[in-house]
């Protein structure tokens, strides 16, 4: 029985990973719209923050424009077809909806 549950847990967590490592349209599509919703909340901060002449956001900034540049180059390699590219924005689109 211990084995059974072993390797029943083995064959999900490889599941697991293919899916997150393979990584679907949704998906990426979702971490760019997370990405695009951190930059709005930055904005917004940044705003709010400058008027008073604090300047901490800057770090965050550049945090984010790190994971942007990284994230721009992986989708580049990843979506080279037209076709793939257009699914990307509409799943893009789409995941931007549910920014808070």
């Amino acid at each position: 029985m211990k084995g059974v549950f072993l390797k029943l847990a083995v064959v999900a967590c490889v599941g697991l990973l293919v899916t997150a490592c393979g990584g679907s349209v949704e998906s990426d599509a979702q971490r760019l719209a997370n990405l695009q919703c951190k930059v709005q909340k930055l904005l917004a901060k940044a705003q709010a923050k400058a008027q008073s002449g604090d300047m901490s956001v800057m770090a965050e900034a550049t945090k984010i424009t790190a994971e942007a540049t990284a994230l721009k180059s992986e989708l580049e390699s990843k979506y080279t077809s037209d076709e793939d590219k257009a699914k990307l924005a509409e799943a893009f689109l789409k995941a931007l909806e549910n920014c808070k």
